[in-house]
């Protein structure tokens, strides 16, 4: 029985690293495969390539953490900063900043759209947030021509 809930234990574990949901910053993997239109999980310190796209994407750092922390009762929502480096097929890169809670949660890069959705963890009060901790949720959709 214990050596079955072992055999369990570790495939849910496996199943929760996927390169689409980083899990454990320790074992943050060098790349995400991402697919257009469809939301994807980033960790600082890595590379996402988008699927049938020139674009990677590449999550540097969270710049600036005033969120209301979950346990606080504030007057505003507050933002948090996420900066990424959009690289293309033989370009030396973009370096974007998205927010949370205030505009841009949104910009174009060489046809695409890339938004951020949602920045884990939330912040708690008396808590400092690892930058290898944070994972961004992104996502990237191509922009109609003509």
């Amino acid at each position: 029985m214990r050596k079955a809930l072992l055999i369990i234990g570790a495939a849910i574990a496996a199943g929760c690293a996927t390169p689409s949901h980083p899990g454990d910053p320790g074992g943050i993997s060098g790349g995400v495969q991402a697919q257009t239109g469809r939301a994807f999980d980033i960790a600082v310190g890595q590379q996402a390539q988008v699927e049938g796209t020139p674009l990677t994407i590449r999550a540097i750092r969270v710049a600036d953490e005033s969120r209301c922390p979950s346990d606080v009762q504030c007057v505003w929502a507050g933002n948090a900063v996420v900066r990424l480096l959009v690289t293309t097929q033989g370009s030396p890169g973009t370096e974007i900043s998205l927010n949370t809670g205030i505009e841009p949660k949104a910009t174009t890069v060489a046809g695409y759209s890339i938004s951020l959705s949602g920045l884990k963890p939330y912040p708690r009060s008396g808590t400092i947030i690892d930058q290898t901790s944070y994972v961004a949720t992104l996502e990237v959709r191509r922009i109609p021509t003509g």
